[in-house]
């Protein structure tokens, strides 16, 4: 319960939001799905590149890429799975990278990424990032991978209520100080927190301490050794001076309790407009329900003002497999370098996920934000370096339980002794993780033959006779999400299974309930026939995986009630889509553990 707790509150957090030598992508694109672009590169004598798709819909990337390189030959590696972050690092992990490989953390150093990756610092298009963008990702004057879109996370603030009262924006705690007063003389609310999940409590604590000793390279060097286990907070003098900082913002009341659990209720009081600022994740408001006023983001500040931080929370990461400089790549190289070529602009970026482009920023040197943006009134400063990396990697496993002391400390049910001796003894949920494995997988299990195993999973758990489990090979379609959020997405790598790698394959998630739908064995034969229909309409269509039990052939005339994964508004329907009660996740724990090691010839269903 521990860790479906601290995936919840990560994610929460991570604005709603962590390994060796690669292949070349050989094993990740034969288990992972072709591509079924009608337009690859036909005819082209130019090898494969592999790139694994960092968002949902790569059409309008894959698309550019063609415009301008028609010759490359690009294979997207789809994944639409529950838990991106461990799937991509255990490609890395196994050696199944692909050529160009995306991740969603990346602390430079952690890992031996010169074993890994190529140094992009001497490219051209490396010359296209903020230098601020680029030092955060240097390692000892290499750039390992690149930062892609970002959010920028600080203090949200009414501008219009500021503006109104005549009020100046603060740049130091002590103006902020004198702020209040003047705030409160007025009738209005000073300060809400967001309180819903216990991971806001813990990324309070981080931000706040980045203006002052965490962010320095003395305070980077003593994460790294809280995580390892050599340090604590009451043995490091300077740490323990830095907690002082959580005591002086209680004390002005911009670490608070006045707020509910519920986001929502919170963001609603905040958007009467009557209320200053607003700690929680990136809040743009400006545009919600009909809200006239106009809403900014400043950073978290320090006591002086010298220290003045956003912290930066970027989605995604990408760097080149090493593999691609060996002897006989030399094509292969050359094409992955257009295609970040192209990656490597504002026009390339924006093709990711274009949805988003007005919520999130490029960490490219010519980007720009629309005047009206959110983060309009400080892309200079965030250019200029007055920034701290998200910190979340290496502490996943402690994020629940500081996080909650967070919380009752800033509700005053805790004090900051209790919460500085309960971090240190939270440090064992980091150092003494014991991960439970449920059984080996000996070989790469590709998508289809996960969907088997899923299907026969849920099968076993709800005592059907068949199932049907539909997956996620990449469709190039450029007007829809082109990934599957219902199915199997992904391959099971040959190493230890856990609740990560569980997770990662199955379309449950961490807790989500098994589905279950009634129809006749012809009515099961026909959706298997034609697949999922995703939008309902016939126009994007993925594959389902039949499984039946002992692999017998359904009665055309009888009826079965079977699990579902991903099915259409008419087929819940038609077929009466019921909630089983049963976790999938606890149904996967019973079937993949009575296998000491699991390979394709075990996935049959006697």
């Amino acid at each position: 319960m521990k860790l479906k707790k601290a995936i919840g509150a990560v994610l929460a957090a991570a604005c709603a939001v962590s390994l060796l030598a690669g292949c070349g992508g050989s094993a990740a694109a034969t288990s992972a799905g072709e591509n079924t672009a009608a337009d690859t590169a036909a005819g082209s004598s130019h090898p494969v590149i592999t790139m694994n798709a960092p968002y949902r819909n790569m059409s309008m990337f894959y698309d550019l890429v063609h415009e301008k390189y028609p010759e490359i030959n690009l294979e997207i590696i789809p994944y639409n799975g529950q838990n991106f972050s461990a799937y991509v690092q255990d490609m890395r992990t196994t050696g199944n990278m692909t050529d160009i490989y995306f991740t969603s953390f990346y602390t430079p150093g952690r890992y031996d990424d010169a074993a890994d990756f190529l140094d992009l610092s001497a490219y051209d298009f490396t010359g296209n990032y903020a230098q601020s963008r680029l030092r955060e990702v240097t390692n000892e004057g290499a750039v390992y991978m690149l930062p892609l879109v970002y959010n920028a996370l600080g203090i949200t603030y009414n501008k219009t209520l500021l503006e109104k009262n005549g009020w100046t924006l603060p740049t130091n705690l002590t103006e902020l100080e004198e702020l209040k007063t003047k705030v409160e003389d007025a009738g209005y609310t000073f300060c809400l927190d967001q309180l819903q999940y216990p991971g806001f409590g813990f990324q309070y604590m981080c931000n706040i301490l980045d203006t002052g000793f965490l962010s320095t390279l003395d305070g980077i060097k003593w994460q790294n050794d809280f995580i390892s286990g050599k340090a604590k907070i009451s043995d490091t003098p300077k740490m323990m001076e830095a907690m002082q900082l959580l005591e002086r913002w209680r004390d002005l009341g911009m670490l608070n309790g006045k707020s509910t659990d519920s986001d929502s209720e919170t963001k609603a009081t905040m958007l009467e407009g009557n209320t200053l600022f607003l700690l929680g994740n990136s809040n743009d408001m400006t545009a919600e329900n009909g809200s006239k006023d106009v809403y900014r983001l400043m950073p978290y500040l320090s006591e002086d003002g010298n220290q003045n931080v956003f912290i930066l929370n970027v989605s995604r990461y990408v760097g080149l497999n090493k593999s691609l400089g060996e002897k006989g790549n030399e094509q292969k190289l050359e094409d992955a370098l257009h295609v970040m070529d192209v990656l490597s602009t504002v026009e390339g970026m924006q093709t990711l996920e274009p949805s988003q482009n007005q919520s999130r920023l490029l960490p490219l040197k010519d980007a720009t934000v629309d005047e009206g943006s959110y983060y309009a009134d400080v892309l200079d400063e965030l250019n200029s370096g007055h920034t701290a990396g998200f910190i979340y990697a290496g502490w996943e496993n402690a994020v629940v339980e500081m996080g909650e002391d967070l919380i009752a400390y800033a509700r005053g049910n805790m004090t900051l002794d209790e919460v500085i001796k309960n971090i240190d003894e939270d440090q064992r949920l980091i150092t003494d993780n014991e991960v439970t494995t449920y059984t080996t997988v000996t070989e790469t299990i590709g998508m289809e033959d996960c969907a088997k195993a899923v299907g026969i999973c849920f099968g076993q758990a709800t005592g059907a006779e068949a199932a049907l489990v539909s997956t996620n090979p990449w469709t190039h379609d450029s007007e829809a999400y082109s990934m599957n959020l219902k199915g199997v997405s992904g391959s099971l790598f040959s190493m230890g299974v856990s609740d990560q790698e569980i997770t990662s394959i199955l379309p449950t998630g961490w807790l989500n309930d098994i589905e279950t739908v009634t129809l006749t064995g012809k009515r099961i034969k026909e959706l298997a026939e034609t697949g999922f229909d995703y939008l309902g309409d016939g126009s994007l269509m993925f594959p389902y995986v039949l499984v039946t039990k002992g692999g017998a052939e359904l009665d055309d005339d009888k009826t079965y009630t079977i699990p579902i994964c991903g099915a259409s508004e008419a087929v819940q329907k038609e077929g009466n889509l019921q909630d089983s009660g049963i976790v999938g996740l606890d149904a996967a724990h019973k079937y993949f553990g009575q296998f000491e090691t699991f390979g394709t010839k075990d996935i049959i269903w006697e």
